[in-house]
């Protein structure tokens, strides 16, 4: 069946055909997000609707969901509004400008959710809630919460009945977990879910995000490999012209692994700390220090580059401390553990 003839169907039925139906004669086919597209914005039916606004979210495809909220966020449908709703803050926490890293304001984002009026029986919705909740913590470095709501949105997708909807679910919730493992230092199971994900999303943005986590995985066991993923990574940005994930892959990403490895001939940041990470692996230790205590506060990986550069014992345990404390992040919590059995010996 001609791909033209499909959408003509959809949108000349006078029953909407379900979503999950349609995207199988799509799925793969050269066309599938462009016509996907023409035909989630044209979703009359409730469950459709739904399902197309996480079809459009999990594809990249925000000029089209921005669309389709426009469309429903006043829906007499109930589920539909508070959906549309929990999409705007999505769409909202991924439309950053071309240098910002992170969301400016992810309690805020969360305030917005918990404000929804969601009952046990709406499983989907609380599905969405708890992604949004996973997303903001991750954003304020508060990783040992993550596992909480991994486990619960496990239990509401049981009751997740859409099969279009299930697997787009199950494959967030599973970008989920690759993170939650690599922060855990859980590098088997994390590599697990990233390899997964690569070969089943479309979403060539997401391939990048995926690129760039298991580029850092491999820092303390492999610079070829870990390299190897943010040469991808850069590549795909570079294609799609992605502005903002090839200013974080070159001023973050690139110089922070070169400056853990000391193969730093050539690499260059904007980021004042990663300068600081450059000049200790180039063994300027009177710059690294200069320009890190210029900071009124620092990261725990500021920290730990300070502790470097002085040899201090108190601020490598301090930057340790904290990355445990604060961030429950135990994979770079091995930088200034490392650093100070390497001052024991």
């Amino acid at each position: 069946m001609k791909r033209n003839q499909i959408v003509r169907e959809f949108l000349l039925n006078d029953t909407e055909m379900p979503l999950h139906v349609v995207y199988q004669q799509l799925k793969g086919q050269p066309n599938e997000l462009k016509d996907m597209s023409e035909i989630c914005l044209s979703s009359k039916n409730e469950a459709n609707q739904c399902a197309a606004m996480e079809y459009l979210y999990a594809n990249g495809l925000f000029h089209e969901l921005k669309l389709l909220i426009e469309n429903t966020q006043y829906a007499t449908n109930k589920q539909v509004r508070k959906s549309s709703r929990i999409y705007q803050v999505m769409y909202d926490r991924k439309t950053l400008r071309a240098k910002q890293l992170k969301p400016d304001a992810p309690v805020k984002y969360i305030q917005s959710v918990n404000r929804l009026k969601i009952h046990d029986e709406e499983h989907t919705l609380k599905v969405l809630r708890g992604l949004v909740h996973i997303y903001c913590y991750f954003d304020m470095h508060q990783y040992g919460k993550i596992g909480t709501f991994n486990q619960s949105i496990k239990k509401d997708l049981l009751y997740v009945k859409d099969p279009l909807l299930y697997n787009l679910f199950e494959a967030r919730l599973n970008e989920a977990l690759l993170n939650y493992h690599w922060k855990r230092n859980e590098l088997i199971l994390s590599r697990k879910y990233g390899y997964q994900l690569l070969k089943e999303t479309n979403n060539q943005r997401k391939i990048i995000d995926i690129h760039n986590i298991l580029a850092q995985g491999y820092l303390f066991e492999s610079y070829d490999q870990a390299m190897h993923h943010v040469s991808v990574a850069m590549e795909m940005a570079r294609q799609l012209q992605y502005e903002r994930a090839m200013y974080g892959l070159r001023n973050f990403t690139l110089p922070f692994i070169a400056a853990y490895y000391r193969r730093t001939e050539g690499i260059t940041s904007e980021d004042p700390a990663e300068q600081a990470h450059i000049a200790l692996a180039e063994n300027d230790l009177d710059t690294c220090i200069r320009i890190l205590e210029n900071f009124d506060e620092l990261t725990p990986f500021q920290l730990y580059y300070l502790g470097q550069a002085k040899q201090d014992k108190h601020l490598l345990r301090t930057s340790y401390q904290r990355f445990i404390e604060e961030r429950d992040d135990y994979f770079y919590a091995r930088l200034p553990l490392e650093a100070l059995n390497a001052l024991d010996q």
